[in-house]
């Protein structure tokens, strides 16, 4: 009787083991998941011979992302939510109807914010920088 118990009670120790492993590798799945930090990417550029910048960001899909476009003093010319399930966003905006100074596009990504500034000088045409 006792050389029938050990195999079994071998059995039930290696039983035990292997699915502990599975759910402790779960866990640490989980827990990397969760740490790493989302990030976006996003450019933005003038438009050759235009009034226009074209805004271009790349994000996971878990999230959503908020574009603000305003001025110095804070005043909001354009807001704007992207869906959460979107990765990539990608829009072209009209300037032309702003007057000279400096105005900010202002991304926020889960808890992260990134500022794209753009300066519009008007000679006989108007001018736009972008830092």
């Amino acid at each position: 009787m006792k050389i029938s118990s050990i195999p079994t009670f071998l059995c039930a120790l290696a039983l035990t083991l292997s699915i502990s492993s599975f759910a402790g590798d779960k866990r640490n799945k989980k827990a990397e998941k969760d740490a790493k930090p989302a990030t976006f990417n996003a450019a933005l550029y003038q438009l050759k011979n235009t009034n226009k910048v074209k805004l271009a960001v790349d994000k996971g899909d878990d999230s959503r992302l908020r574009i603000v476009l305003k001025d110095k003093v804070g005043k909001i010319f354009h807001s704007e939510v992207v869906n959460d399930k979107d990765l990539k966003y990608r829009r072209t905006f009209d300037l032309d109807e702003l007057h000279d100074g400096t105005y900010y596009f202002e991304l926020s990504y889960q808890k992260q914010k990134l500022t794209k500034e753009v300066q519009i000088r008007s000679t006989s045409e108007k001018l736009i920088s972008l830092e």
